[in-house]
């Protein structure tokens, strides 16, 4: 058996050099291909079907193939209007249709409207060849410019022409394909996407989760996959190389990114978190987060309630954000989450109950101090009415 030389260890790290490179070039062929092809959550296709189609010029009505036009309005006007929230232009600059019944002496128009423009829309005559293929790009139309809030299509027919029937079976607006020199950006900024605080532990992330169109763990699994695949190829273990380090430097690395990406994102939220809070005290900090629209009531509540701890049974849903903060900002009473009374409650004379509007609000009975669950009903005295935001009970007796 041939004892190793430094020329077999040089081979060995060329090997994994070449594995490294080739995974990288694979997976950064794969993203590009991906954000340039892939839709946008951000950018969705919008899919206008005939069902999303007003007719605002002309007689028609809605069939199976679609918005069918029997007759023009008039001067021979047919106006088409899809129903869309407002849009950037920059972000959609094609558009594709699908109409039958459309011949070559009608005239087909494109009209839009931006909020500067809501009582002179801007229209445009459609070529013959943009009109045989169904579709326009309006990237260098200097009108298609800042939000769209309006869209629609538009059909002139002459005196003489036929009479129809038109079927406008949809409108497609499509959104615009990133720059082969934005690509590198974009996913970057995906792969680095906050959600932000989970509720769990600092220490913990979740890189199987998140915005974009790849999940972060996603390109560090196939860069993985691919650096062994290709180590594996360069180095067959049956020709005699056994040795199993590059494969852990393999995955080591792996986790070394996805660590480093955490690491980042963790800065990126202490920044935040101290410029809301730093030099504020703890009353000043809670006024400021996001138990800020109820923390008057978290006040009010710990006033009522004393300083000696209490049973208080919080009726509303277990799950609700707002009732588990006020079950943490009201520590060391005994606070419990119930959704409704029931038997095995275990309410007892003196326990405080308070309700969350409106999910329990209708249950109580100001009149006859009372409250009904679907199994039981107690008798309650009012200790404190927060107004639209619920009310705080005592319970003074149970059947």
């Amino acid at each position: 058996m041939r004892s190793p030389t430094p020329s077999d260890a040089w081979q060995r790290i060329a090997r994994l050099g070449v594995s490294l490179l080739g995974a990288t070039l694979g997976v950064a062929l794969w993203l590009g291909l991906l954000y340039w092809l892939g839709d946008d959550p951000e950018r969705p296709r919008i899919q206008l079907e005939a069902e999303s189609l007003q007719l605002t010029a002309g007689e028609g009505s809605q069939t199976d193939q679609g918005l069918a036009i029997s007759r023009p309005g008039a001067n021979g006007l047919i106006l088409v209007q899809g129903g869309i929230q407002p849009l950037r232009a920059r972000d959609y600059q094609v558009l594709r249709w699908r109409i039958q019944g459309l011949e070559e002496a009608h005239e087909l128009r494109l009209v839009w409207a931006s909020p500067a423009s809501v009582r002179r829309p801007f229209d445009r005559v459609l070529t013959p060849a943009e009109r045989r293929a169904g579709m326009i790009r309006l990237d260098a139309d200097p009108r298609w410019e800042g939000m769209i809030i309006a869209l629609g299509l538009a059909i002139v027919t002459p005196p003489g022409s036929s009479d129809g029937p038109w079927v406008i079976q949809s409108l497609s607006i499509l959104p615009t394909r990133p720059r082969p020199s934005e690509l590198m950006h974009l996913i970057w900024s995906d792969w680095l996407s906050d959600q932000g605080w989970v509720g769990r532990s600092i220490n913990f992330t979740d890189s199987a989760a998140g915005q974009g169109r790849v999940r972060p763990l996603w390109p560090i699994a196939v860069w993985c996959g691919l650096a062994i695949l290709l180590s594996l190829l360069l180095a067959i273990p049956w020709r005699g190389n056994h040795s199993w380090w590059p494969y852990l430097l393999i995955l080591w690395l792996g986790w070394l990114a996805l660590d480093i990406r955490w690491q980042i994102l963790l800065s990126g939220r202490l920044d935040h978190i101290r410029s809301l809070y730093a030099g504020l005290a703890g009353e000043e900090r809670h006024r400021v987060s996001l138990d800020q629209p109820f923390w008057p009531i978290v006040q009010s509540l710990r006033a009522k309630l004393g300083p000696q701890p209490q049973r208080l049974l919080i009726l509303a849903d277990p799950a609700d954000y707002v009732a588990n903060r006020l079950r943490y900002h009201l520590l060391p009473h005994n606070v419990r989450l119930v959704p409704e009374l029931a038997d095995t409650t275990g309410l007892r004379v003196g326990d405080a109950l308070l309700l969350l509007s409106p999910v329990a609000r209708g249950s109580y009975d100001p009149a006859r101090a009372e409250l009904r669950g679907s199994q039981r009903r107690v008798r309650v005295e009012q200790q404190l009415d927060l107004g639209g935001f619920g009310v705080l009970l005592q319970v003074t007796e149970v059947d």
